[in-house]
C-alpha cells in the first residue's frame, strides 16, 4: 500500500450523513451536505447520494461538475460567491448560488436567461462573523434590486458563522437573523423560503431550546465528516469520529539535540520559530509534509508522541515519551482535524483508501 495516504470509512461516514439528518428533519430542518473539504470525491460523493442526500453545496465549480456527472439529482448550491469569470458556466450546473454583491447576481440573471433557465438566489447577510454577507441595514433596499432581476428568484437568506471571526452561534444572532427576514418580508411584501442560518457550529444549539424553529436550513460540513466542532471546541459524541485517518511512513529515526544549532532565520513559511530546549530527544522524520497536511491539525493515536512542526515534505515527531518500540518503515497513524482533511483529499500525494464496513 502506498503512503501517505487517508483512510476513509465510508460506512461510518453514511451513519454520520444519516443521525444528522434525522436530528435535522426533528427540528424541520433541511440539511444541506458542505462537500468542499473532500475535493468533489467520487467514492465520498457517490455514499452521500446512496444515502439519501438531497441537497449539496460546494464552494468550486470544478468539484459541483464532478457532482453532476455521477448523475445526482437533488440541489446543489455554490457555496462560495460566484466569481464573475466562472458565472456562466455555473449557471449549467448550479440551483442556487449564495450572494452578497449586485453586480454578481446582474451577471447571474443574464447568464441564466440566456439558458431559460431560472437561478435561486440566497442572501448572505453579515450579523458579526464578518466574513461574507450584506450589512443589515442595506438588506431590504439589496433584496429589492435582485428581486427585480429576470433569471433570477430570491430563495432566502443566511449566514455564516465562526469561520473568519469565531463568532458562536447562540439565541441572539439567531434571533437577529429571524428578525431581519421578517423586517424584509414586511417591507417588500414578499415570502422568503429559506433561513439558512449556520453550519456545524450551530449544531451546538441542538438539544438546548435556544435554536429558533424559524431556522428551516443549515449548511454542514465539519460535523459529518469528523464529528467535530472547531468553533465551539468540541466533540460531536453521537457521531463516528473516525472516519478518516492520515497514515504516514517513517523514514529517519534518530537522537538529535532539540535545538537548532547556528543563526537562525525563518523557516519555509516566513515564520520564525521558537524551539524549546529539552536536551537530547528520541526524534522521527514521517515521509508526509505541509504540502498534504496542516500538521497542526494531526492527532497522533500512540499515546506519548509529540508534533514538534513540518516542512513542505516532512512531519518531524519527537518520540521521547513514546513506549512502542518503533522502527525505520514503521506507519503511524492520525486523526485528522478539518484544516488537515482540506490539505489531504485535495493533495494528489496523499493516497486515497476506501473503508466499508466489512473491512473494519
Amino acid at each position: 500500500m502506498k503512503y501517505p495516504r487517508i483512510d476513509i470509512d465510508l460506512s461510518k461516514l453514511k451513519s454520520n450523513f444519516t443521525k444528522l439528518n434525522t436530528k435535522c428533519l426533528e427540528k424541520k430542518i433541511n440539511l444541506t451536505v458542505v462537500t468542499k473539504g473532500i475535493a468533489g470525491d467520487q467514492k465520498i460523493i457517490e455514499t452521500f447520494i446512496n444515502s439519501g442526500v438531497k441537497s449539496i453545496a460546494d464552494s468550486r465549480l470544478d468539484n459541483i461538475k464532478k457532482i453532476r456527472k455521477l448523475n445526482y439529482q437533488g440541489e446543489i448550491i455554490l457555496l462560495r460567491i460566484p466569481k464573475k469569470t466562472e458565472i456562466n458556466e455555473a449557471v449549467d450546473y448550479i440551483d442556487y448560488s449564495l450572494v452578497t454583491e449586485l453586480e454578481s447576481c446582474k451577471l447571474l440573471a443574464k447568464a441564466a436567461n440566456k439558458k431559460n433557465k431560472k437561478i435561486g438566489v440566497i442572501v448572505m447577510v453579515d450579523i458579526g462573523d464578518r466574513r461574507e454577507g450584506v450589512m443589515p441595514q442595506d438588506l431590504t433596499d439589496f433584496i429589492q434590486k435582485i428581486i427585480k432581476l429576470p433569471g433570477l428568484y430570491l430563495e432566502g437568506i443566511g449566514t455564516n458563522l465562526g469561520c473568519y471571526g469565531c463568532v458562536i452561534p447562540d439565541q441572539a444572532n439567531t434571533k437577529r437573523i429571524i428578525a431581519l427576514k421578517n423586517k424584509v418580508e414586511k417591507e417588500l411584501a414578499i415570502k422568503i423560503n429559506r433561513l439558512s442560518g449556520g453550519n456545524t457550529a450551530t449544531t451546538n444549539l441542538f438539544g438546548t431550546g435556544l435554536l429558533e424553529a424559524e431556522i428551516n436550513n443549515l449548511r454542514i460540513g465539519e460535523a459529518i465528516l469528523l464529528a467535530n466542532d472547531v468553533t465551539n471546541q468540541r466533540q460531536i459524541d453521537y457521531l463516528e469520529q473516525d472516519v478518516f485517518t492520515i497514515k504516514a511512513e517513517i523514514v529517519e529515526l534518530k537522537e538529535k539535540p532539540s535545538l537548532p544549532k547556528g543563526s537562525q532565520g525563518c523557516n519555509f513559511s516566513g515564520d520564525q520559530i521558537k524551539f524549546k530546549d529539552k536536551g537530547i530527544v528520541k526524534r522521527a522524520i514521517l515521509a508526509i509534509g505541509s504540502q498534504d497536511i496542516d500538521h497542526s491539525s494531526l492527532y497522533p493515536e500512540l499515546k506519548g508522541i509529540e508534533i514538534l512542526g513540518s516542512s513542505s515534505d516532512h512531519l518531524l515527531l519527537d518520540l521521547s515519551n513514546c513506549k512502542e518500540n518503533l522502527k525505520y518503515g514503521d506507519v503511524l497513524k492520525f486523526k485528522v482535524g478539518y484544516s488537515a482533511l482540506l490539505r489531504a483529499m485535495t493533495s494528489p500525494y496523499v493516497a486515497k483508501n476506501y473503508l466499508t464496513a466489512n473491512e473494519n
